[in-house]
């Protein structure tokens, strides 16, 4: 069977896992002076740093911590066997739950966020019940945008490096020395020749490393516009009840 026709899963076994200062090591046997890939790490790290500094972690900055941030954006890690089936189970009940939640926003909305009890007396709005709803529905969303991503659906090593691949191009680094620079990143967490023959100048053309980065960034994309969405929502809540208040105080008043 040729590598095209394996499964993934079967390809290739996960190389054992490897330490920080290990990984170092081997990264620094790899890596050749003046060379592309140096290059290429140097102006990811000054971009890093940059970054860093902006948010205000310039303790990240070193060049150690760079060191750090760059084998945990390339660290391969799978769960336990025994942890994928609860998983699956978590992820297809919360899948279900989505369209039922959706629904009840729906019927909410229609009843001007009011639900008359069955003797008929009036009540409040369920403002509050309504943004609950919202906002179970919204991070529901969030967690199939993980679970769903299309790069993850199936153990492949692009999936540990996807995230740093992201970083190398932000920071414009060449499609080439991203490549050539992730392999050696790979190489030293103990992924083999074979593996890493994705990185090939010639299977470049392909498109697959491409295609998976930008899936990547889509869903990346998506989180953070959901989370937006969320604080939003979570601020118009706030001064809703707040003109509420102001509101209902004026009436007792006397003065609306």
């Amino acid at each position: 069977m040729s590598p095209s026709k394996k499964t993934a899963k079967n390809q290739y076994p996960l190389p054992e896992s490897v330490d920080f200062e290990a990984w170092k090591a081997r990264l620094a046997r790899l890596l050749k002076h003046r060379s592309p890939e140096v290059d290429a790490f140097n102006r990811w790290a000054n971009y890093q740093s940059a970054h860093f500094g902006k948010i205000g972690h310039s303790e990240l900055s070193s060049g150690e911590s760079l060191l750090k941030e760059a084998f945990e954006l390339t660290q391969p890690e799978f769960v336990s066997e025994q942890v994928k089936p609860k998983s699956e189970f978590a992820a297809t009940k919360i899948r279900e739950l989505l369209p039922e939640i959706e629904s009840a926003i729906g019927a909410l909305k229609a009843t001007d966020l009011r639900i008359v009890p069955k003797d008929g007396t009036a009540v409040g709005r369920f403002d509050t019940l309504q943004h609950s709803l919202k906002t179970s529905a919204n991070e529901i969303r969030r967690a199939l945008i993980v679970t769903d991503r299309p790069y993850m659906r199936s153990p492949h090593f692009l999936s540990h490096c996807i995230l740093f691949l992201i970083t190398l191009d932000d920071c414009g680094v060449s499609e080439a020395d991203a490549y050539a620079l992730t392999s050696l990143l790979m190489k030293a967490h103990g992924f083999s020749d074979d593996e890493l023959v994705v990185f090939d100048k010639g299977l470049i053309k392909t498109g697959t490393i491409r295609k998976r980065v930008k899936a990547a960034r889509q869903d990346i994309r998506k989180t953070e516009l959901a989370q937006k969405w969320h604080l939003e929502s979570y601020h118009r809540m706030v001064l809703k009840r707040q003109s509420d208040a102001a509101r209902n105080l004026m009436r007792a008043l006397g003065l609306d």
